[in-house]
Parts: C-alpha cells; sequence; structure tokens
C-alpha cells in the first residue's frame, strides 16, 4: 500500500498532466526527490549517490526510475505505469538518464519536453539536449503551483507533524538544564518525536531532527548544535522539525535559562508582538507581501531595523530535496500572491542583535476558509 491514496495520486497527476497541456507539452522528466515524490508517491528521502527520476505523460501515469537498491521501494509506494530500475555497473546517472531518454523518445508525439530547469545540473541538461533533440521547457512551475495548496491527505500528515512538534518542543524544555549541551538537549528533542511517531503513526518514516543553540550560536538559525553547555543567563532558541514521510513541520521558541536582560526582554517583546500580529493576519485573499510587510512593521518600530535578516515565513509541506519549498508560499516582501485556503506557512520573524543574541519565534499554520489553524500551539513564554 502507498503512503497516499490511488485516488490522491490521480488528482496530482491530472493537476499535473492538464497544466503541460496547456503549455504545449505532451512529457517532462522529473529530476529533484521533492518532485519526484509528489509525481510517483515514491519517497527518496535519502539518495546516497544515486539519483530518481520521473517521466511524466500526459497520456498515463508516470514511469518512475531508481537504483536496483530502491526498487522494493518504487514497487510498493509506486502509483505508477512503470518502474525502471539501474544498477551500479556505470555511472548512476548515466543510466538513469539513458532510461529517461529511450522513454521520451517512445513517447507519442513529438514537441517540447519539460524539466526543472532552474535547479537541472548544467552536464545533464546538455546531456538531455543531445539525447532527445528537442526543445527543453521549464515547468518546475507547474510542480511548485500543484504543491502549493495541500490535499486531505498531505494535511492530515502534516497535523501528525505538528503534534509531534509539541511533543519534541516539551522534550526540548525538559531537557534544558545548566551544564546541557546543546546535543544533549537536541538529541534528547529527537528521541521523543520519534518515540511519539511510532505510537501515532507506526508505519511513519521519518528523518525528523532538531537545532539547540545556545548564547551566539542563536545567531545562526541553521548552526547544528555543538558540546557548548547551557549557564544561567543564556539565550536558548528551541527548533523542532519533525519529518514525517518527507513533510516537515517546525516549532521554534527563543527564550532564556533564568531572568531575562533588560536587551533579552526587549528583543523577546518586539518578536513576539510580530509574531502574533502576522498569526492574525493570515487568512485568504490578504497579500503575502502585507503579512511580511506589517509584521516587520513592528520589528522596525521597536528599533530593530537594522537587525532584520529574513522574511517572516515560508511554505511547508515536501523539503527533502533540492526543489526546496514551493515558492509561491514564501512570505517574502517580493512575493504579492494572495493567501488561499489550504496553504501551509510558517510565521517567523526574527532579529538578531550581534552583542545579545538572536530571537525568532515560528509556528506552522494551515490556511482556512477564513482565517488560519495554528498547528504547532505552544507557549512563547518559557521560564527556567
Amino acid at each position: 500500500m502507498g503512503i497516499f491514496s490511488a485516488a490522491e495520486m490521480r488528482r496530482r497527476v491530472d493537476v499535473i498532466s492538464n497544466r503541460l497541456k496547456e503549455r504545449g507539452v505532451n512529457a517532462a522528466l522529473l529530476h529533484s526527490a521533492d518532485n519526484v515524490y509528489y509525481a510517483t508517491g515514491v519517497p527518496l528521502l535519502s539518495a546516497w549517490g544515486r539519483p530518481m527520476l520521473a517521466v511524466v505523460t500526459t497520456e498515463d501515469k508516470p514511469v518512475v526510475i531508481g537504483s536496483l537498491i530502491e526498487k522494493p521501494s518504487m514497487d510498493r509506494y509506486g502509483e505508477v505505469a512503470g518502474v525502471r530500475a539501474y544498477g551500479d555497473e556505470e555511472n548512476v546517472w548515466k543510466a538513469s538518464i539513458d532510461i529517461a531518454c529511450g522513454l521520451l523518445a517512445s513517447r507519442k508525439g513529438a514537441g517540447p519536453v519539460g524539466v526543472e530547469r532552474g535547479i537541472l545540473p548544467v552536464g545533464i541538461y546538455e546531456s538531455l539536449q543531445s539525447s532527445l533533440g528537442d526543445e527543453l521547457v521549464d515547468v518546475s512551475d507547474i510542480l511548485a503551483d500543484a504543491r502549493l495548496l495541500k490535499s486531505d491527505e498531505e494535511i492530515r500528515l502534516l497535523k501528525t507533524g505538528g503534534e509531534i512538534a509539541k511533543i519534541g518542543a516539551s522534550a526540548f524544555v525538559e531537557a534544558v538544564r545548566p551544564g546541557a549541551t546543546e546535543l544533549a538537549v537536541a538529541a534528547h528533542a529527537v528521541a521523543e518525536m520519534d518515540r511519539a511517531l511510532a505510537a501515532l503513526y507506526p508505519e511513519g518514516a521519518t528523518s525528523s531532527y532538531a537545532y539547540c543553540h545556545v548564547g551566539d550560536h542563536t545567531l545562526s538559525p541553521h548552526l547544528h548544535p555543538t558540546g557548548r553547555r547551557i549557564k544561567p543567563g543564556d539565550l536558548i532558541a528551541l527548533n523542532v522539525f519533525p519529518v514525517v514521510w518527507g513533510y516537515c513541520m517546525e516549532l521554534e521558541r527563543t527564550f532564556v535559562m533564568g531572568p531575562p536582560s533588560d536587551d533579552q526582554r526587549h528583543a523577546l517583546t518586539a518578536v513576539g508582538e510580530s509574531f502574533e500580529l502576522a498569526k492574525r493576519l493570515l487568512r485568504p485573499g490578504t497579500a503575502i507581501s502585507d503579512i511580511d510587510a506589517d509584521a516587520s512593521v513592528v520589528l522596525r518600530r521597536h528599533g530593530y531595523e537594522k537587525n532584520i535578516r529574513h522574511g517572516t515565513g515560508h511554505a511547508h509541506g515536501i523539503m527533502i530535496g533540492a526543489a526546496g519549498r514551493e515558492e509561491g508560499g514564501e512570505i517574502r516582501s517580493y512575493n504579492h500572491r494572495l493567501l488561499e485556503q489550504r496553504m501551509v506557512n510558517s510565521i517567523e520573524p526574527g532579529v538578531y542583535l550581534p552583542e545579545v543574541g538572536g530571537f525568532r519565534h515560528s509556528d506552522v499554520m494551515l490556511i482556512t476558509v477564513d482565517g488560519a489553524e495554528c498547528l504547532t500551539e505552544f507557549p512563547t513564554e518559557i521560564a527556567l
């Protein structure tokens, strides 16, 4: 049985196929783990140097192409017209592209071939041009738009991740004490998230992770945990990321080990106000750029105009490979798209003070018919 129902996979393929037809394309080659998974139902959570591809046509289900050691997974999870496997007897990219080109050359009708051009390696792009002789057109936006609005089955996965995130955050706080290392705190949070997944969704696979940042490490939001030890007065960044079948959630909080200093308290107040305002503003029909602008106004009003390093949030869903998040859901000043029901976005305004630390809270929100539902409800004021 697949991760998603046959009906859900047919829905996805129909959406992609119809968009390809509108663009005058009857076939596309997908190479990113995110989009191959979305189109075929086969998760490649860890590639280990071997690509997985999908040939999508407007006539049938996709064909998935992967390494021989991934064939059991492709057979089990793929809602596809066929599975083609290659071995390690030759370069794996050459082997997979040769299979893909053979399938594309045998399709009904000629015409352009869709590719994820923006993230396709130059060498592979040139190889496709040489082998096919067809025009290669970018269809990345078709996949990104299809993925932006989540189905009921995707929302169930993400809600499961939200429940696990809250368990992970509680475990993180439980492990924080003077002398504890960033590594130990993060490890405890991950262990409890894994335990929760086994109870809530035993057949789910995960690559969940957590970051614990202490002191000036809070200035680098994506820094992996180290052996630094917590001491009284330290600023602490809580970051838990449950990943269920490649669908990533997050829950982030910033707090102090003991009473905060005046600088810490002021920054926490500013970020908290911006955070709560942005969550209240989420509803269908609102311009995404307006959310970012209004959240930033709060931070600037508190005097932090020069301490803003990133946008107010981003899209959530499949996040396992190079295709990354859906661009249309990024809460940035340049993104004037209107929010729609079934989008899933984080809200995470932050300020970064070189002599004090980084301050950021993050929740993941599901856009509903008349507002937004928080999937990661957790206290913002944590006192230790």
